[in-house]
C-alpha cells in the first residue's frame, strides 16, 4: 500500500468507515431500545459496525507502520551506500576531483587535499581557478562535453614541479566530470636515470674498447717491428682491459645493491679483522704513493652486527678513493666510533639490526679535495669532478664508486655525508644505525636508554 493510498483511507474516508456515525447509531439504538426492545437489534448492529471500523483502522495503521519502517530502512541503506562510496573515494591513494556541469568543484577526496590543496571547503569554486594549467582546464572542459581525455602534465605542487598522469571522464548523471591524478614523478625520474645510466654505461664501455681496438690494429700494422711502440701499445691494452674489468665489477655490484629481492645478510663480525683485510688489499696502492693507512676505533668497539660484504664494499671504495686522491706522503685514516644514530624515515633498516647504538665510520684523507660546486653530485653514477681528479689510465675510476657506497649504506639503513675543502682534504662519513652494543661509559649508557 502506498502512502497516497494510506492517506486516502485516513483523510478521505467513506461513510461506512466513519466511526462517529456507527457510534451515534449504536448509542441512539440503546436509548430508544429502553422503550422499544426491537431497536436493541440496531444497537448490536452498530456495535459490530464499530468493531469492524476499529479493526480496519488498526490494519491500515499496521500497514502504514510497515511502509514507514520499510522506507526508513531503504533511506538508511541509501545513506550507508553514500557513506561507503565516500569512504572508498577517500581511501583512494590518488587525488580525485569531481565537478558539475558548470565546472565547479562538487566533491574531492583526502588525497586531493594533501597533494593538490583542493578540499571540500573549496566546493562551489570553479576548477579552472584552483590549478593554473591551461591543458588541465581543457581536459576538464572536454570531459564535461562528454569527451574523455588523458594526459601527462607537470603541475606546480608545494613549490616543486611534479609529473602527473591525469584522466578526465564525463559523469552523465550530473553533466560534470571526474578527474584523477596519478603522481608519476618518481617513475619519470627513474626512467630518466635508467636512460642516462644506459647512455653513460655505453659511453664508458666504448672508450676502452675503442682504445684496445686501435692499439690492436696498430700492433698488427707498422708498429709490429717497433719495440718501444709495441710496449706502449701493450701497456695501453692492459690498462684499458683493467678498466673494463673494474667497470664490469662495479656494474655488477651496483646491480646487486639495487635488487630488492636480495636483503642484507646481517651477522656479527670482528671489526678490526675486516679493516685489516681491506688494508691488505689496498696496501700496494698506498705504498706506490707513499701513503700510510691508519685505523683508529673506540675502545671496546671490537664487534658489530652488519653485512660484512656491504661494509667491506663501502670501505674498499672509500679507502681506495682516498688513496687515489690524497697528497703523496700523507696519511689515510679510518675512524670508527659508537653514536646514537637515528634512522632516516625514508630508508628501511634491516629488522635484524636491533642494537641500542649505531656506528659512525669516517675515512679522512689529506688530498686535493672536492670543490663545493661538485659536492652535491659526486654520488651520481659516472659523475667525476674533472679530468684532473678523475686521473688517467689505471688511476682513472669508473665513476661508480661513491654511487655504490651510497646504495650499500642505504641497504644497511644508513647514510653518507662528506666534508671537503679543496686542496686540503676530504672526510667521508658513514652513519649506520642499530649495529653496535652500548658502551660502558655513563654518557653512552644514558644514550642507549634514550
Amino acid at each position: 500500500m502506498s502512502l497516497k493510498t494510506a492517506n486516502h483511507f485516513t483523510d478521505h474516508t467513506l461513510p461506512l468507515d466513519n466511526p462517529m456515525l456507527a457510534f451515534s447509531i449504536a448509542l441512539g439504538s440503546v436509548m430508544i431500545g429502553v422503550f422499544l426492545p426491537v431497536f436493541l437489534i440496531g444497537t448490536c448492529i452498530g456495535l459490530i459496525w464499530l468493531l469492524w471500523i476499529i479493526g480496519r483502522a488498526k490494519r491500515v495503521s499496521d500497514r502504514l507502520r510497515v511502509m514507514i519502517e520499510r522506507e526508513s530502512s531503504v533511506r538508511a541503506a541509501v545513506q550507508d551506500s553514500v557513506t561507503l562510496l565516500r569512504c572508498l573515494i577517500d581511501a583512494a591513494d590518488i587525488p580525485i576531483v569531481a565537478t558539475d556541469a558548470s565546472g565547479c568543484v562538487i566533491h574531492t577526496n583526502e588525497r586531493s587535499q594533501e597533494i593538490l590543496g583542493i578540499g571540500d571547503s573549496m566546493a562551489g569554486r570553479r576548477f579552472d581557478e584552483l590549478i593554473p594549467d591551461r591543458a588541465l582546464h581543457g581536459l576538464e572542459s572536454a570531459a564535461r562535453s562528454d569527451k574523455p581525455g588523458h594526459a601527462r602534465l607537470a603541475l606546480p605542487i608545494a613549490g616543486e614541479m611534479r609529473q602527473f598522469d591525469v584522466s578526465a571522464d564525463p559523469v552523465s548523471f550530473s553533466g560534470g566530470a571526474v578527474l584523477t591524478f596519478r603522481d608519476i614523478t618518481e617513475l619519470s625520474r627513474a626512467m630518466t636515470l635508467k636512460a642516462d645510466f644506459a647512455a653513460n654505461a655505453s659511453h664508458e664501455l666504448r672508450t676502452p674498447i675503442a682504445s684496445i681496438m686501435a692499439a690492436t690494429e696498430t700492433l698488427s700494422g707498422s708498429a709490429r717491428k717497433d719495440a718501444q711502440m709495441t710496449d706502449r701499445l701493450i701497456e695501453m691494452i692492459a690498462n684499458n682491459a683493467t678498466r673494463l674489468e673494474l667497470l664490469a665489477c662495479d656494474l655488477l655490484d651496483l646491480s646487486r645493491l639495487e635488487a630488492e629481492d636480495q636483503p642484507a645478510e646481517i651477522k656479527q663480525i670482528p671489526l678490526e679483522k675486516l679493516i685489516d683485510k681491506v688494508f691488505t688489499e689496498l696496501q700496494s696502492q698506498a705504498d706506490g704513493r707513499e701513503l700510510t693507512l691508519a685505523f683508529e676505533h673506540e675502545p671496546g668497539l671490537d664487534e658489530i652486527i652488519t653485512d660484512p660484504t656491504l661494509l667491506e664494499l663501502i670501505l674498499r671504495n672509500l679507502v681506495g678513493n682516498a688513496i687515489k686522491f690524497a697528497h703523496q706522503d700523507t696519511k689515510v685514516r679510518v675512524l670508527v666510533r659508537r653514536a646514537l644514530v637515528f634512522p632516516d624515515r625514508t630508508i628501511p633498516v634491516p629488522p635484524q639490526l636491533d642494537q641500542p647504538m649505531g656506528m659512525v665510520l669516517e675515512v679522512i684523507d689529506q688530498g686535493i679535495g672536492i670543490p663545493i660546486a661538485h659536492q652535491q653530485r659526486i654520488f651520481e653514477r659516472f659523475y667525476q669532478v674533472d679530468q684532473a681528479r678523475a686521473g688517467s689510465g689505471v688511476k682513472r675510476g669508473t665513476g661508480l664508486g661513491l654511487a655504490i657506497v651510497k646504495h650499500a649504506a642505504r641497504k644497511l639503513g644508513g647514510t653518507i655525508t662528506l666534508e671537503s675543502i679543496h686542496q686540503v682534504g676530504t672526510t667521508m662519513r658513514i652513519e649506520l644505525p642499530r649495529c653496535a652494543a652500548a658502551g660502558d661509559s655513563p654518557d653512552e649508557a644514558v644514550s642507549s636508554i634514550l
